[in-house]
């Protein structure tokens, strides 16, 4: 109700400034040009301006009197309403006290309360709905996408058969030459990418995966000089060979020295001289002619590791 009466408040307003505004036209010119038409013109033509005037008259009163009306009935209505509005508001101070001598009122209150956080525990409930809805749709985009992943890479894997049977037997050759039989290497697809696994038969200890590391580096460094790419040598550190029995990693540095020059590569190895092996070598294989000595000391300002002292 106070809403349709701030509506009827602008409804009058504008009436009343419509009814300020209906007030008779001037006629003054249109008399002067009437009594000078008369001095030519018959009796008739003034008698017509006559009737002119009138009507104009009889209009506006009427326009007037529909906006009184109209005026009226809207205060009228206004009345009415705030008639009402004040039986309302008696009403509800009525039941308001007697919610307030019951005790009723603090129960209406804390039940407002307890609705408040229902709806909150609702919008919230909602939410999360829509989040797992989402969460879901979006698995799925992901899984297709997934799927379609993993057939692309079954595809590129099928077209570069050549060259991952290359690599197979590179491997083969390499682990064969270390071990009594020869290693095997796969490679398959899937949801997270290519799978690389290498194996290498015997007791599964940290030296044997170490050479699973070595003769993947070498193979891998080998294809990768055949197609054009690499950078032309390979480093391998000494930790590559802790928990290495002594002969292995003599017939390690000498079989990755072999394929280092038949490939065109240099095959670097860091590594102290107590660790270096004394036996194991094939005949005629001089480990000491391929080693670049590198002597640290601090005995001057000037020694040091990379520019580094220690103490």
């Amino acid at each position: 109700m106070n809403v349709e009466n701030v509506i009827d408040g602008d409804l009058l307003q504008q009436l009343r400034a419509s009814l300020s505004d209906e007030d008779a036209p001037d006629l003054g010119d249109v008399t002067k040009l009437y009594a000078e038409a008369g001095v030519v013109l018959p009796d008739m033509v003034r008698r017509r301006f006559d009737e002119v005037e009138r009507f104009h008259r009889i209009i506006i009163e009427n326009r007037r009197a529909h906006l009184t009306a109209e005026i009226a009935s809207a205060e009228a209505r206004v009345a009415d309403r705030d008639q009402r509005t004040a039986e309302r508001d008696r009403r509800r101070r009525q039941i308001m006290g007697v919610l307030r001598s019951g005790g009723a009122l603090e129960h209406y209150t804390s039940l407002r309360e307890e609705v408040g956080r229902a709806e909150a525990e609702v919008e919230g409930l909602r939410q999360r709905l829509d989040t797992a809805e989402r969460i879901e749709s979006t698995k799925a985009e992901l899984d297709i996408e997934r799927a379609n992943l993993t057939k692309a890479l079954r595809d590129d894997i099928h077209e570069r058969a050549d060259l991952i049977r290359e690599a197979i037997l590179a491997f083969e050759s390499l682990s064969e030459s270390l071990y009594e039989k020869a290693g095997s290497l796969t490679i398959s697809e899937t949801g997270s990418g290519p799978q690389f696994e290498v194996h290498i038969d015997g007791q599964r200890s940290k030296g044997i995966t170490n050479m699973q590391i070595f003769c993947f580096d070498l193979m891998l460094t080998e294809i990768s000089l055949k197609n054009g790419r690499g950078p032309g040598f390979l480093i391998h550190d000494s930790h590559l060979f802790d928990g290495v029995d002594e002969r292995q990693v003599a017939k390690a540095l000498q079989l990755g020295a072999e394929r280092a020059e038949a490939a065109g590569f240099q095959y670097i190895v860091t590594m102290n001289s107590d660790a270096l092996p004394r036996e194991g070598f094939k005949a005629g294989f001089d480990i000491r002619s391929r080693i670049i000595e590198m002597k640290l000391t601090d005995a001057t300002d000037t020694g040091g590791l990379f520019g580094l002292r220690f103490e």
